[in-house]
């Protein structure tokens, strides 16, 4: 059988693309997962509707990165229906309207911020909007719901951050969403009820009636078929048995780390680095695994007082977006507390804490300027990718990563946070005075809100490095395209679901019109 749409990976992007394709009953969709497939809410296991924590055990890829130079760190990825968007931290975060320009102005006809917008308000139930939704930022009646946490939902720790942030100057913002606001406020979520709203549930789920639309979980996908240089299928392991499945149009959606990997596996990459392994070469392009972008996070760790910590809370509600001293980019920083997080599961993080329970001021670079690679380590699907971020390698991030770490030890060590924790972790004051122990501090430990984009990237004709065209269409063959986080030029200065989500809905209205 030829479906008319084959789509590779259910997450963020791809659960939206085939909920939106197979609107069209004469089209028939095939979505193809590597994780497993929960068809109903009350199938769903908890981890994955909990919205009040991450889930990054059960249902993860367990891959690893390398974060600087010689030090490797987990890297979770989701592996089920609705990707990332079923584990993640349920913040519904837009990046600002100068990220999408940016896209726009390197060449990305159909990407600036008028043009993405309206996708942005179709995703959108937000709960907090005007009804009619009309001539504002806004979207009611979307598949996503958002809603803002009230201040009578906030725990302890959380009231007592806004208003510290407040008494240090930074104005209280009312929508995070609003690219008019900067300052401090209540997170954005896409939560309901308590419940992680995933595509999987706010796409999926109203779609699973329709007759052209088949989800087949666990099945990874090796690479894409071709005849001549027009994309034909997939080759796919699942059951244990290697099979292949035949579509008109083929989707890479399965994220910034697969989708890459699926093309490169499939002969689409730099020449000379896929002969080593091995893989004949069908079209040399080096930018397949290039500019490799994610948000760096560093922790302020502190041991709660007794009874601060209570895990029916949510982790994280409120948050500061601001601008770095010195820097041309508009909320290119944010610093967020975590109302708790518990490691006992985690012994080496006891060792190091002294404590299993802990709760975090968190400080993270949104506009980060160095650039990491993604590269094979094999041409076996089941061998992860090599994930270098090389994070901190451009000066310009370390130096505002220092001022923000600056930043959260002041906020955390107020008197009105002081009342909630026995003692900080590691930190002291005379290591927050000197910039040779705070660069340590932040070299050591620096992380990731795992918001990898760009691996696939799009851009005009004259771009070398361009893996994509602005209809995120590859480049060299017919009939393949990429529509993740791969294809961003840019990353937002936000976290990255809403920005994948509205990416499926951009490319879906191009695919629904034309091939």
């Amino acid at each position: 059988m030829e479906y008319d749409d084959v789509i590779v990976g259910a997450g963020s992007s791809g659960a939206v693309l085939a909920a939106r394709l197979s609107e069209d009953p004469d089209r028939s969709v095939l979505l193809l997962e590597a994780g497993p497939d929960y068809v109903s809410v009350e199938q769903t296991p908890r981890d994955l509707l909990n919205s009040r924590a991450l889930s990054l055990v059960d249902h993860d890829w367990m891959l690893t990165a390398e974060a600087v130079p010689g030090r490797t760190i987990p890297y979770p990825r989701g592996k089920v229906t609705g990707g990332c968007s079923a584990v993640n931290g349920v913040i519904a975060l837009r990046g600002m309207p100068a990220d999408y320009d940016e896209w726009s102005e390197l060449g990305n006809e159909g990407w600036s911020w008028e043009e993405v917008l309206p996708y942005f308000r179709r995703l959108e139930d937000d709960q907090d909007a005007p009804e009619d939704g009309e001539g504002n930022l806004h979207g009611r009646g979307g598949p996503i719901p958002i809603r803002r946490w009230k201040p009578d939902e906030l725990a302890p720790l959380s009231r007592a951050f806004l208003e510290v942030c407040k008494e240090r100057g930074f104005a209280e913002v009312t929508d995070h969403n609003d690219p008019d606001q900067t300052g401090v406020g209540t997170q954005p979520t896409n939560g309901a009820e308590g419940i992680r709203v995933s595509t999987a549930i706010g796409y999926l789920y109203p779609a699973r009636g329709r007759l052209n639309l088949m989800v087949r979980a666990h099945c990874l996908v090796n690479r894409v078929l071709f005849d001549g240089y027009r994309a034909v299928g997939v080759e796919v392991e699942s059951g244990g048995t290697t099979q292949r499945v035949f579509g008109k149009r083929i989707t890479l959606s399965a994220g910034a780390v697969a989708s890459p990997a699926i093309l490169l596996r499939s002969g689409i990459g730099p020449r000379a680095d896929l002969e080593r392994l091995g893989i004949a070469s069908l079209v040399d392009l080096p930018g397949v695994g290039a500019d490799l972008i994610d948000h760096p996070l560093v922790q302020l760790m502190f041991v709660p007082k007794p009874g601060v910590f209570d895990p029916e809370i949510p982790f994280t509600q409120a948050f500061v977006r601001y601008t770095a001293t010195g820097s041309t980019e508009r909320n290119d920083m944010q610093l967020y507390i975590t109302n708790g997080f518990d490691f006992s599961a985690v012994p080496e993080l006891v060792a190091v804490t002294g404590s299993p329970i802990v709760f975090t001021f968190t400080v993270s670079l949104q506009r980060p300027r160095s650039r990491g690679r993604l590269t094979l380590a094999s041409a076996d699907p089941a061998v992860q990718p090599t994930i270098a971020l090389n994070f901190l390698a451009a000066p310009e991030d370390m130096r505002r990563m220092v001022e923000g770490v600056r930043l959260g030890w002041e906020i955390g060590r107020s008197p009105a946070i002081r009342k909630f924790a026995e003692r900080p972790v590691i930190l002291t004051d005379e290591m927050i005075a000197s910039d040779a122990a705070v660069e340590g501090y932040v070299r050591d430990t620096v992380g990731t809100i795992f918001h990898p984009v760009g691996t696939a990237r799009m851009g005009p004709d004259g771009d070398r490095m361009a893996v994509l065209d602005q209809r995120c269409r590859v480049r060299g063959v017919e009939g393949l395209r990429v529509v993740d986080a791969s294809i961003m030029p840019g990353i937002p200065s936000a976290n990255t679901n809403l920005t994948c989500i509205m990416i499926g809905e951009r490319v879906a209205d191009w695919m629904r019109s034309s091939d």
